[in-house]
């Protein structure tokens, strides 16, 4: 896949290193599941001393406020849907239980020592206001913990930013 600079919900990621991006929402790999599966827009793979971190990146122009408890419920449970489903779909690819994978995955995807890799399960809103992530980490946060427990990752694995976060961390430019 391309490591030429790509937008989603009005942010433009990337570029990145050859090989270090999937998107996953427009691989064959997602698209032959059919319908009724979410996911999220792309995977990266992210540097971290002597491993690699797998960053599972949703991307979106707005979010909820919490006082609006039904809609914001309906967008955390949305979110936690592709970001498990796309954990799992990462996995099982790497895995090579899906026949796309072994020409559609990037080398480093291929090569992935999943034992020693960090997860981390990332939503960015673009234009939000700092002051307003807290809420959404923390509901994103308590929906996500099942998946954390059972995967084993960091208490840091889910993290919500915004724009100008990401830019700071090198996700968008």
């Amino acid at each position: 896949m391309t490591t030429d600079p790509f937008v989603e919900s009005g942010m433009s990621f990337g570029p990145y290193p050859e090989g270090h991006c999937f998107r996953i929402e427009k691989s064959n790999i997602y698209k032959n599941m059919g319908h009724g599966v979410k996911i999220v827009e792309f995977v990266l793979l992210r540097q971290k001393s002597q491993s690699l971190k797998v960053c599972l990146v949703e991307a979106k122009s707005s979010a909820p406020r919490p006082e609006n408890k039904l809609d914001f419920d309906k967008y955390i449970g949305e979110i936690r849907e592709k970001l498990v489903n796309a954990l799992m779909l990462v996995v099982a690819s790497c895995l090579k239980r899906h026949k796309s994978a072994e020409t559609e995955l990037p080398e480093l995807f291929k090569t992935l020592d999943l034992k020693n890799s960090d997860f981390q399960l990332v939503l960015i809103i673009n234009g939000h206001s700092e002051n307003w992530l807290p809420p959404l980490h923390d509901a994103l946060k308590i929906a996500l913990r099942p998946t954390v427990k059972t995967w084993g990752l960091s208490a840091k694995a889910v993290a919500v930013i915004n724009d100008k976060m990401a830019v700071e961390l090198g996700l968008i430019t």
